[in-house]
């Protein structure tokens, strides 16, 4: 098992097409849980491990209201582990832009700037585009992870504890946090949404963990030809 690539692949395309010196996030948040789903430097990426682990941050409040977010990182104190974590990390400015994926179920792209303000009208356009493409690719995932269990029963074979124990270790590999807080994220959602902690890890899994690709051996040489055969 491990997590899939592909909002890290957006987020390092996100920050090439836009341009303007920005460092990409993506985040994801599903059930009542928020995690890093990719980035585009480590920077950005601690930003928004800060984000999810508390739970707080302007990504967070754009999923949760469903519009964008442009925000002075001087002004935001009331973010306090992100905003301290983002002025450590330079920047000075950023932009959440969100989109929504399915019921309970939301992308956004973090934009972090060093500059005090680079948010044309243009440039915030595109980002809201990009952000509609990474919702679909999540979306298109999410659909196929359900026909895969649909077909396989993978998810309904899986006791309630091993589901929440990878639950856990994806949440420990995207917000780079220990079990202890992973399993405090799973069990505040849990309790918010009043759903069980295995509904939950279910639903975490199936948008950001994938099988391992199958790789096919690698071909045999052909036998040598005996002295008795043909063309011997």
């Amino acid at each position: 098992m491990g997590i899939a690539r592909f909002p890290q692949e957006f987020a390092v395309r996100a920050a090439t097409i836009l341009d303007h010196g920005l460092e990409v996030s993506v985040t994801m948040r599903q059930a009542g849980v928020s995690v890093r789903a990719g980035s585009s430097s480590d920077a950005a990426a601690r930003c928004d491990q800060a984000e999810a682990l508390d739970d707080a941050g302007p990504c967070v409040d754009a999923m949760d209201v469903g519009s964008r977010l442009v925000v002075a990182v001087a002004d935001a104190a009331r973010w306090e582990r992100w905003s301290r974590q983002a002025r450590l990390e330079g920047f000075v400015s950023t932009a959440a832009v969100p989109a929504t994926v399915a019921d309970d179920v939301a992308v956004a792209l973090n934009l972090y700037s060093r500059t005090p303000d680079p948010w044309t009208p243009e440039l915030l356009a595109a980002a809201d585009s990009y952000a509609q493409l990474v919702a679909s690719a999540v979306r298109l995932r999410l659909e196929l992870a359900e026909l895969e269990d649909a077909t396989a029963g993978f998810y309904r074979d899986m006791s309630d504890a091993v589901a929440t124990e990878r639950a856990v270790g994806a949440i420990m590999q995207t917000n780079q946090c220990s079990a202890e807080e992973a399993r405090r994220i799973i069990d505040s959602a849990s309790r918010h949404r009043n759903v069980s902690p295995r509904e939950v890890a279910e639903q975490l899994l199936r948008a950001l963990v994938v099988s391992e690709p199958f790789e096919p051996p690698e071909p045999s040489e052909p036998p040598e030809p005996s002295e008795d055969e043909p063309g011997a």
